[in-house]
């Protein structure tokens, strides 16, 4: 199937390159044209016959309003484009401006004013209108499909984000390096209320919380890319994180396409780490690979990366059906930095990818639309990091992904004033985190805890079958001051899950030296067997709002949200398969896990300070109900993966158990000790009245155009969690650990370690509340300036600063080490995440003479925090829990580096009629830099060895053809 698809997105793009050598589409969303009708005393005009027109002819681009008693007139639902309005009154010339830009989820102001005349004298005016929105105050970045493709990084929807202040990436992409793992995004000091939108409708995974994607989002698909930061005080969205909007690209009347190739070998990539490095990535050579190949230099080198792709647009019937299509197929091959194999080879991370995606489009009537749109991908990672900092080839994932996307979207006014939407999304997807190839059934992982290095298995691997339907449905009337709109949401959607494991075992080691062994509470198969769906967690979401956009004054738009919400989750009953570790069991169904209903307001002020849309202070306040999806059920589900711990070390004089008997560093079962227990789903429950959390954000912001089509912005955040879910183990309370004064063996660090009460070993009753402690505040500033594209250059760039305050183990999904009663969860109160204090960006296009494009963009970031730790495990004291993780330090006592990464793009436009070419070369990390992105900050041998540098400059050709 893959060797297919790939074949299919090739032979498209030669077809569309025929096109284009033959002879000679736009976005779907919802943008929206407003603004007001006056004489030339400024005087309003009421009853004016105001006309709407796309040049190029596309959905819904021709309409006609009348202004109302204040002479105001609106256009909504519009596809993103440019177009024309044009003003018409018997007695006076008529008025036309030309060019206006509408982007997704934004009103674009224009004003006209009517001179005395006839209407043959009319006035046209060939310019751009005000580049604020004078009505809302959400905040967001609209990238068209043209601005993309001039700049370097155009590749994912994690590399574009790069551009945007206030967004910080958990990864630093150089050239595509990164484009096949998504990159964790925080805004505003939150990175777990995110959403993957088309066309507004989710297609996030449904993972956890849900705020992750399987669907990667190909820009190269769509015609615009819209990155929202904050809501505004808008009530539509249920999610309040950054929200990636892809808006889908529409055909016209005029046939339109395109075809691209961009790529490098490994040749056209530099190394870049110093001397100094390149020593300490020679140390962390394992003996074993070093015998293999004593000339191995270690590296990060990419080998191969490519992208290939087409597009076709335009009608089917003019003026009344039309479509698009587009396929796009890319590749990767590259090494890790640090990852060996045991024959002296280093890991590849070897990757390919392809999206197909089309649409079409009706115009049922003259206002009424009908569209219908499918996005196909498949991914695969061959060799898929499944934990700990380094990995051989056999203990990784084989990640495979199908992702299909159904969207059916409807519009049409009801007279004149009522506007109603229906959408409807299928969403389904497979993900298989699968074994290599290599793996036999018996095969035990080997985990060293000193060098965080798998060998030979992961412990467990899953597949997960995906599953989410939606409806949205709203209803826009437009009265006077008043535009309101109401609307529902539905979604259901769940998991049909597998997890499996070829042992059942991971054998723990400290520098290679038996300590300890976990088990596992899933099958044990391999993957030639057929895995039968284990559980299959499911939730429903309803939501029902209203929003009104309310302009008391001419200058002043009050915007005002309401939206009510509930989500359901549930487990249908399932049954245990009895393993080498665990009994057979059936478990009930479970229901209303959880079970939350929440209201939530969202207002917003935006004044129009001088009334010429050009200053406006904007003010918000909103609340958003956290994203649950399927993460509290997933709690409680029985069937969910755990393990326990059990003593495996080597033996002293007359040892019989909990040791390696035979000496020969893999573990049989007479060999381990005592299990500490597993925390079972069922040994988690939730506490009476547990409501759901929140966050609260209030933004304060000044912008300003100046001539020269400049916007400057200033604004503040604060950004608040509440009522997070948090947890106590009851059956083991505070007061019943015992300290201990031990000094840890690898690092000889000192430490006081709390040990379980061995009367209490095994023991789990873990009561999930809302907890205070759990509690975080954000509080930054942003500082941007951007300008449109005129006079031959573009430019958008910024400054952030930032510091997100809360728990530093809230984050951790593994119960033991949020529990609020262990003592052994030092230094909890810190910065959290990945807190940058201080961001810079830039990014800017220039046109140099005979059409040569020069674009780049620019980022500089204080490091991450780090989280220095000690594993205190068997080699140091035996624990009635097992081995112990401890802080030692404040989180963000030491931090990695600064990262720097500047990337350029040179291209030329070659015309020939309505066709043009353009080859272009993009170098990546231009200055080469190497900053260290990851170490390890256990202490002991291996403390601050370096994981992950910033990749070394690249450079990639590239060639593209449009009609």
């Amino acid at each position: 199937m893959t060797m297919t698809a790939g074949r299919f997105v090739r032979l498209t793009v030669l077809l569309a390159m025929w096109a284009c050598s033959l002879r000679p589409a736009m976005a779907q969303g919802v943008g929206a044209i407003g603004g007001t009708v006056t004489d030339a005393s400024g005087a309003v005009m009421p009853g004016v016959s105001v006309t709407l027109s796309n040049p190029r002819g596309s959905i819904g681009g021709n309409q006609e309003a009348f202004t109302d008693a204040r002479g105001a007139f609106q256009f909504l639902r519009l596809v993103p484009g440019t177009y024309t309005v044009k003003a018409e009154l018997g007695g006076f010339r008529s008025a036309v401006l030309e060019n206006i830009v509408v982007n997704a989820d934004a009103t674009t102001r224009v004003d006209l004013k009517l001179e005395i005349g006839t209407l043959e004298e009319g006035i046209t005016v060939t310019g751009e209108s005000p580049l604020l929105d004078t009505t809302s105050a959400l905040k967001q970045t609209v990238l068209s499909r043209d601005v993309l493709d001039s700049l370097p990084n155009r590749i994912d929807v994690w590399s574009v984000a790069r551009v945007i202040p206030s967004v910080v990436l958990s990864k630093v992409d150089v050239g595509g390096s990164e484009s096949f793992l998504q990159s964790t995004a925080t805004v505003h000091g939150s990175n777990n209320e995110n959403g993957f939108l088309i066309d507004g409708m989710d297609v996030s995974n449904l993972d956890g919380n849900g705020t992750g994607a399987v669907l990667y989002l190909d820009p190269y698909a769509f015609q615009e890319t819209n990155y929202q930061t904050s809501g505004g005080g808008t009530a539509i969205s249920s999610k309040g994180g950054l929200l990636f909007n892809m808006v889908t690209r529409t055909g016209t009347n005029q046939f339109h396409g395109g075809a691209m190739f961009n790529g490098a070998n490994h040749g056209m990539s530099s190394a870049n780490y110093s001397d100094e490095l390149r020593a300490q990535l020679l140390a962390g050579i394992p003996d074993i690979v070093r015998q293999a190949n004593p000339n191995i230099v270690p590296g990060a080198d990419i080998l191969k990366i490519y992208d290939v792709g087409a597009w076709l647009a335009g009608p089917v019937v003019r003026d009344k059906l039309w479509f698009s299509f587009s396929a796009h197929d890319q590749a990767l091959d590259q090494y890790l930095l640090g990852n060996y194999n045991p024959d002296g080879t280093q890991v590849l991370d070897d990757n390919l990818m392809w999206t197909i995606a089309s649409k079409v489009a009706w115009q049922m009537t003259r206002t009424a639309q009908l569209s219908y749109f499918n996005n196909l991908q498949y991914k695969l990672i061959g060799h898929r990091n499944g934990g700990g900092t380094f990995a051989e080839s056999r203990a990784r994932n084989l990640n495979d992904k199908y992702p299909d996307v159904h969207q059916v979207k409807f519009t049409s006014p009801i007279r004149s004033r009522m506007v109603v939407d229906a959408s409807w999304s299928r969403f389904r997807a497979d993900d298989m985190f699968g074994q290599e190839p290599e793996v036999q059934a018996g095969d035990i992982s080997r985990f060293d805890a000193v060098t965080s290095t798998y060998l030979l298995a992961l412990p467990t691997y899953r597949d997960n079958a995906m599953f989410r339907d939606q409806v949205l449905t709203s209803m826009g009337y437009f009265t006077g001051r008043h535009d309101i709109r109401f609307g529902y949401q539905f979604i259901d959607g769940g998991e049909k899950s597998s997890n499996w494991s070829t042992s059942g075992m991971r054998a723990v080691y400290r520098s290679g030296v038996p300590d300890s062994v976990n088990t596992y509470n899933v099958p044990i198969l391999s993957t030639s067997s057929k895995i039968p769906v284990a559980f299959e967690p499911w939730h429903r979401d309803h939501g029902v709002f209203i929003q009104d956009k309310w302009t008391p004054t001419a200058k002043l738009t009050l915007n005002l949200g309401l939206r009510f919400e509930t989500t359901y989750g549930w487990l249908p009953a399932t049954c245990r398969p009895a393993t080498t570790f665990v009994n057979e069991q059936c478990f009930a169904a479970i229901n209303g896990s959880p079970d939350f209903k929440g209201l939530v307001p969202r207002v917003s002020a935006v004044y129009d300070v001088f009334g010429d849309g050009k200053t406006a202070v904007k003010v918000s306040a909103s609340r958003y109900d956290q994203p649950i999806t399927l993460s509290n059920v997933q709690r409680v589900n029985p069937l969910g993966i755990v393990n326990d711990t059990r003593a495996w070390t080597v033996c002293t004089p007359g040892q019989r158990i909990g040791c390696d008997l035979n000496g020969d560093l893999t573990p049989q079962l007479n060999e381990l000790g005592v299990s500490t227990g597993f925390p079972f789903g069922t040994n988690n429950r939730y506490a009476d009245g547990l409501e759901w959390p929140v966050s609260n954000e209030y933004n304060l912001e000044l912008q300003r155009q100046l001539p020269g089509s400049i916007v400057l912005s200033a604004g503040y955040t604060r950004r608040e969690t509440r009522r997070n879910i948090g947890t106590r183990n009851v059956a083991v309370p505070l007061d019943t650990y015992i300290p201990l004064q031990v000094t840890e063996a690898q690092s000889g660090k000192p430490v006081t370690v709390y040990n379980q009460a061995p009367a209490l070993r095994g023991k789990t009753d873990y009561l999930w509340d809302n907890a205070p402690e759990f509690d975080t505040n954000f509080n930054g500033a942003d500082f941007t300036a951007t300008r449109r594209l005129s006079d031959h250059w573009s430019m958008a760039g910024g400054a952030s600063f930032g510091k997100t305050v809360g728990d530093i183990y809230a984050a951790s999904a593994v119960s033991s080490q949020v529990d609020l009663n262990n003592p052994n969860n030092t230094f909890r109160r810190g910065v959290v995440g990945n807190d940058v204090p201080w961001s810079y960006r830039m990014s800017g296009v220039y046109e140099l003479p005979r059409q040569i494009w020069l674009s780049g963009t620019w980022q500089f970031y204080q490091g991450f925090p780090d989280t220095t730790t000690v594993s205190v495990g068997n080699n140091t004291v035996a624990l009635t829990q097992g081995t112990q993780v401890l802080t030692v330090e404040p989180r963000g006592t030491t931090r990695l580096p600064s990262v720097s990464s500047l990337d350029v793009s040179v291209r030329k436009t070659w015309r020939a009629g309505n066709k043009s070419f353009e080859p272009r070369i993009d170098l990546y990390n231009f200055t080469n830099n190497a900053a260290i992105l990851g170490r390890i900050t256990q202490l002991g041998p291996t403390y601050l060895r370096v994981s992950n540098i910033q990749r070394g400059r690249l450079i990639k050709l590239g060639m593209s053809v449009e009609f």
